[in-house]
This record gives C-alpha cells, structure tokens and sequence, in this order.
C-alpha cells in the first residue's frame, strides 16, 4: 500500500463518520424504540397518567392511575415486568382476578386507529414498553 495517499483518504472518510455519529440510534435499538413509544404516551396515555408517567393528569377518574416510573420499585424486582406490561396495556385477554379495568382496551384502539395485524400491535406495544423501561426510577 502506498501510504503517501492516506491522507487524502482520511478526508474522505470523515463525512462518512459525522454522518454516523448524527444520525441518531438504530431503528430497532431500544433506545429508537424508546423515543417512538414516548410518541405514542403522548398521544394515548399522557391524559391520565401524566406527562412523565408520575401521576395523574384527569382528576375526574374514580381511581388514580399507576405512577408508571415505579413499576420495579412497586415489585422490588431488577427485571421489568415486560409479558405483564404488555398484556395490561393490550387489555383484550383481562384476567377477572386483577379486578375491574377502568383503563381503555388499548389493544383495539391501536389496532382499530392504526390499521395493525397482531404483529405490528405487539411493535407497538413494546415501543411503549420500552418507553416505559426508560422512564424507570
């Protein structure tokens, strides 16, 4: 190799690492996950439980939703609950033992105002899952 050209091919390398450190994380890295589940908080779940998940925003609901950024302090566990999450947010299988849902039957809103196979449903719901692994105290 004739090392009097690597010079030049430094420069043409240079746009090629600004490219990627600008262009944010991968499509499917949890953190990308993360900032598209946000999204979807926002625009489903912020109304009752808050803008970051803390509390709850409809003072009109009989009983105050989950504070969302203690899930794993409330089951003093390492491991986030993903299955259980995910199955509470869905609602469309509801276990009768857990009690009465006065949570939306999320699973058919999103499926109904999205167009969503099952595939896609379970996508989103673990963008939002992963969002919600994000906000975890």
């Amino acid at each position: 190799m004739n090392l009097k050209y690597f010079p030049n091919l430094i420069y043409l390398l240079i746009p090629l690492f600004w490219t990627a450190c600008e262009s944010g994380p991968p499509a499917n890295s949890r953190q990308a996950q993360a900032v598209r589940g946000e999204k979807l908080f926002k625009q489903y779940c912020y109304s009752c439980h808050g803008q970051k998940g803390d509390g709850i925003m409809a003072a009109s609901l009989k009983k105050q939703p989950a504070d969302l950024t203690q899930i794993l302090k409330s089951r003093r566990t390492a491991e986030f609950p993903v299955l259980e999450i995910a199955r509470m947010i869905d609602g469309r299988k509801l276990v009768k033992a857990h009690g009465d849902r006065e949570m939306p039957v999320w699973g058919e809103v999103f499926k109904q105002e999205m167009h969503l196979d099952e595939d896609q449903l379970k996508g989103k719901l673990g963008e939002l899952i992963a969002y919600l692994i994000s906000i975890q105290e």
